[in-house]
């Protein structure tokens, strides 16, 4: 879990710089991948589950994560107006 949470920091760090765009919009652009987005998906539910409700909080009707009962996904919506660039998202 450890290395996939460093690559995904780094990730992310990597695309404000190419992007000029701030955390949030970062880790929008960053969930355009499955294998991340499954990833995230599965720390939401198993690791993070704090985190995401204070994303949620924090962020509201633009929260990248959506509750339903028990349950914390990624949600669908945002998608609609996140940037559309393709990325190569792959950590060297």
């Amino acid at each position: 879990m450890t290395d996939n949470r460093n690559r995904w920091i780094n990730l992310i760090k990597r695309i404000r710089q190419e992007h000029g765009v701030g955390i949030f919009e970062a880790e929008k652009l960053a969930l355009h991948e499955p294998e991340w987005r499954r990833w995230i998906d599965r720390q939401i539910t198993v690791h993070c589950r704090r985190m995401a409700l204070r994303h949620i909080r924090e962020h509201g009707l633009a929260s990248l994560i959506e509750q339903s009962g028990d349950r914390l996904s990624i949600r669908e919506g945002w998608k609609k107006t996140a940037i559309t660039k393709q990325l190569s998202l792959s950590t060297t």
